[in-house]
């Protein structure tokens, strides 16, 4: 971890939020452009969670308003790109469950025609009014959170937000990975415990320059676990989709099972107790000297 400070929260805060507006302006000028990209769709849907994550972790330095009606305004094109995306997904599942059926699988291109007809409209009046462009030029950041706010500390550095908030969403994380691990879990809590997920990973890279390199390992462990948790979700979103073709939901309902499984196999794998143990010490406040040697102790790790 750095040595020495990292910019004060004002300065950390305008730059991380200025850098996700300018990924979302880039990501809705590609999906305007290239409507027969299934990547594009994604790619847009990415970088407004990675936005709408970081508006939360740091929701006390804007004034509420302002943030409320952008996070509406996200909302909105968020739910066009996913009536979309579900369209591709369903037909890149049913290809994964190497079922063919070609009158299911024009309906889905017609319905994602129409869907994109509205999505593209959106996106042209995003891309011509500058909208992300726009909130990137006039962000205002509070110099400091004011009483109002509540039992929200006032951090003074990037790392002290970091240190209070990481820790905890990870003995989140574990406490209920747990729980969705089990055999039988629906398919609605492991979607819950993928949001979760993926609330952890965007929030850590809000942190990066924090942390810089040291919390790489952790990074691909979440990553590879939120892949496996979302291709979960896409049999249970193309369940939706194609719940009147009962033998194409059988063959989707074969696909989850081996899904399951993998994700089942990869939780106990990454995510022991020892695992946490090692997460938390990283992320969170550093020790004292002497306090570190009783806990590399207690975990095995020599240095």
């Amino acid at each position: 971890m750095k040595n020495h400070p990292v910019n004060l929260m004002k300065e950390f805060v305008h730059g991380q939020t200025a850098e996700r507006l300018k990924k979302l302006e880039s990501e809705v000028r590609n999906a305007a452009s290239g409507p027969d990209d299934p990547d594009a769709i994604h790619d847009l849907r990415v970088s407004i969670r990675r936005l709408n994550q970081e508006l939360r972790v740091f929701q006390a330095w804007f004034k509420r308003g302002r943030v409320k009606k952008l996070r509406r305004r996200l909302k909105g094109l968020m739910e066009q790109c996913g009536a979309v995306r579900n369209c591709d997904i369903a037909m890149e599942v049913l290809k994964a469950a190497a079922w063919q059926d070609p009158a299911l699988s024009q309906g889905l291109e017609d319905e994602r025609r129409q869907t994109y007809k509205k999505l593209h409209k959106t996106l042209q009046k995003w891309h011509h009014k500058n909208r992300a462009r726009k909130w990137r030029e006039n962000l205002q950041v509070r110099e400091k959170i004011q009483e109002s706010d509540g039992d929200c500390e006032d951090f003074a550095r990037a790392e002290e937000r970091a240190w209070d908030l990481l820790p905890a969403m990870i003995d989140d994380l574990f406490r209920t990975g747990h729980d969705a691990a089990k055999a039988g879990t629906s398919h609605q809590r492991m979607h819950r415990f993928r949001l979760m997920t993926k609330h952890v990973r965007y929030t850590l890279e809000v942190f990066t320059p924090v942390y810089e390199t040291e919390t790489g390992t952790i990074m691909e462990a979440l990553k590879g676990l939120q892949e496996r948790l979302g291709a979960i979700n896409d049999c249970a979103a193309s369940l939706v989709m194609v719940h009147e073709n009962r033998a194409a939901s059988a063959a989707i309902r074969g696909l989850a099972e081996e899904r399951e499984m993998e994700f089942r196999k990869y939780w106990r794998r990454h995510f022991g107790a020892r695992v946490r143990t090692q997460w938390k010490d990283l992320l969170g406040r550093p020790q004292p000297e002497s306090q570190r040697r009783k806990t590399r102790t207690r975990t095995g790790k020599v240095n």
